[in-house]
């Protein structure tokens, strides 16, 4: 879950992220990215394994330093994927 300072900075930050991300995080299997509110988002990032995972770590930090002046919080949780299905029409 990411809070942003404000509904503009989650605008930015969501087009950023949609520009930038399938660049910064290759070995990611499914990137997604829901705004829940108008300032705040959950964010979510599929990995093949928990390695793939780890070796993210660098280019999450850097992406969390680069727009720390636009996040108010942000909470990363880790799990296991019980269900991943999608429509043929899904995005």
């Amino acid at each position: 879950m990411v809070e942003f300072n404000s509904a503009e900075d989650a605008v930015v930050s969501a087009g950023d992220y949609a520009e930038n991300a399938a660049a910064e995080f290759p070995e990611a299997e499914i990137l997604l990215s829901v705004a829940t509110g108008n300032e705040s988002a959950v964010v979510i990032s599929v990995y093949p394994d928990k390695d793939a995972f780890d070796r993210s770590a660098a280019a999450r930090a850097a992406r969390l330093g680069s727009t720390q002046n636009r996040i108010k919080g942000v909470e990363v949780l880790e799990g296991e994927v019980t269900l991943c299905h999608c429509n043929s029409n899904c995005c």
